[in-house]
This record gives C-alpha cells, structure tokens and sequence, in this order.
C-alpha cells in the first residue's frame, strides 16, 4: 500500500525537482509505517472501516494511499510548525519542505479520491468532507500554536484544540472509508464520532508520552501547553504559580529542569487525570463502534485499535465517562 502511495504521488510530479522532492518527503511515510507499528491509523483505520461496512478491504486500498499522502502533509507541517524535521530533510530549504508538505496535503489526496471507482455524487461528497475536516484541522493548529508560552491556557482550550486537530484527523479518514463504501449518512456520521475520539485519545496519550516517559520533552522544550500542564496551571495560585512558570521556562531549555517538571506533575496527579480522560474519549469511541456495528474481524480489530490507546488493562476502566 505504501509503495503505491508512492506511486502514485511520484507519477504526478510535473519536473524533475518536484518528483525528487516528494520522493524525500515520502521517506517520512516509509519511517512511520516500520517497525513496531506496521500499521498505523491513517493506513490501517480506512481499510478496516471498509472492511467493516463491505466485508474486505481490498477496494480501499487506493483510498488508503490518499489517506496516507494527506497524513504525510499533516505531519511535515506539523515538523515544521514544531521545529522537528527528520533527518532526511538535513539539506534542504524550509521552503521546498513547504512546497512539498503543500502538495502531499492539496493535491495529491484530492486526486487521489478523484480517480476512485464510485459514482461522482459519492466523490462529491468525499472532496467535501476532506475539505471541511481540513478547515477544522486548521483552526485547531491555530489555537494550539496560539498557546504555546502562555500562562493563561485553561485545560478545556488545550482539550478543544486536540480535538480540533488530531481528532478531526481520524474523523476524515473514517469518514471518508464509509462514504466510499456507500453508507448512509447516518452511519459516516457514527464512523466520524468514532474517529475523532480515538484521534483524540490517541493525541492525549502520546502528549503524556512525550511529557512523561520520552527520554527528552520536545513539548517543554518548545513550551507547548499540553493538557497536564494546563491541569496543574489551573490549579496554582500565588508563589506556587510563578514557581511553576519558571519552572517551564527553564524546562525549555534545560533536562534537569524538565525533570522537576515531570516529578511535580506527576506528584500532583496530573498524569492520572488526563489518563482518565483518554479513557473518557476510548470509551466515546467504543460506543460509537457498537452503534455503527461493523461486521468481523473488522470490529475486533476496530476494538484492538482503540483498546492499545487506553492507559488501562482491557476490562478495568468500565465506563469511566460515567463515573
């Protein structure tokens, strides 16, 4: 499937220059797809939403190509927006990497869907759920860029802006695999909801990944206000506020002082909150599964997917959003 995202995106090229350009950018995709994770949501989770309204996935092969080449635009301007581009970009200007990130998210997707075997009033329908989910994802990168550094950002913000973002991300991809199998609207809509709570989920966990367990913080470094940050600004009030704001400027910069952050978060709680809320969004997902109703393996694996989000064994979380 990766070879023919690549393909496909190479074929396309209209010089030279822009075919050797996609074809570093493509590397990404190559990185994202090996090793432990060989089967990422935005290859693996159109294809078993497919699956699950048509019984196989062997037609939304092409569509996960698309999914792939817009998540490959997603993810470099995300790079770039964060100031973590992978070494295979060592070299080359920021503004190829723009071009290039340009193409893969407003072109190359689009054409893609385009050239998919279903009626036009279905592809119709599919060009303007990616359209308005990118303008969702949009102003979501907006708020979560607007965040970064200050020391006013309330918990419900951060949670708006994931939900904006990373959320709407998995809700295009589900979306459009039902579209294209020719489900009602109804049951897109029931896909979407599913999609955009594991994304969010998903986005929450790997924040506290990051802030947690990752050798080195790139969110303290770049001061981004993950949600367990802004829990625990809520929370302070007086000298213990302006301890804690230091404390971040210096984590910017600094692995010791990154530590003294992850200690106090942790000592006060944080990390369970916010694995509490992802739980919250897993259990959003799961329900919204059981009412599409998926045919099998589809649904087992639908349940697996969303199931390795949780920060809870299998069967211990209950249904926490009700708790």
């Amino acid at each position: 499937m990766i070879s023919l995202a690549e393909d496909f995106a190479t074929s396309r090229a209209r010089t030279l220059h822009q075919r050797r350009l996609l074809q570093t950018a493509l590397h990404g995709l190559r990185e994202q797809t090996s090793g432990q994770d060989a089967h990422p949501p935005f290859v693996h989770l159109p294809l078993l939403v497919y699956s699950g309204l048509r019984g196989n996935d062997e037609r939304a092969i092409s569509l996960a190509a698309a999914t792939s080449l817009l998540f490959l635009g997603l993810d470099i301007f995300d790079d770039l927006a964060d100031g973590d581009l992978p070494p295979h970009w060592n070299g080359t200007p920021t503004q190829e990497i723009n071009l290039a990130a340009a193409t893969l998210l407003c072109a190359l997707p689009q054409l893609a869907i385009a050239g998919l075997d279903a009626p036009a009033a279905r592809l119709a329908a599919m060009q303007r759920t990616l359209a308005e989910g990118l303008l969702r994802m949009s102003a979501g990168q907006e708020r979560d860029l607007a965040m970064a550094g200050r020391d006013d950002v309330a918990p419900e913000e951060v949670e708006e802006s994931v939900v904006a973002k990373s959320g709407e991300e998995l809700a295009i991809f589900a979306s459009l695999a039902a579209q294209f199998a020719g489900a009602p609207e109804e049951v897109a809509d029931t896909y979407a909801l599913m999609g955009r709570a594991l994304g969010t989920a998903g986005q929450l966990a790997s924040d506290c990944y990051d802030l947690f367990t990752a050798p080195h913080s790139r969110d303290l470094a770049h001061g981004t206000r993950t949600l367990p940050v802004a829990m625990h600004l809520r929370r302070q009030v007086g000298e213990d506020r302006t301890s804690f704001l230091r404390q971040l400027e210096q984590a910017r910069k600094d692995a010791l002082a990154q530590e003294v952050v992850r200690q106090r978060l942790r000592a006060a709680g944080d990390l369970r909150r916010c694995a509490f809320l992802v739980e919250v969004y897993c259990q959003r997902a799961l329900r919204a599964l059981k009412q599409a109703d998926p045919l099998e393996p589809a649904a087992t694996d639908l349940r697996a997917m969303i199931d390795s989000v949780s920060f809870f064994p299998k069967g211990v979380a209950g249904s926490v959003e009700n708790q």
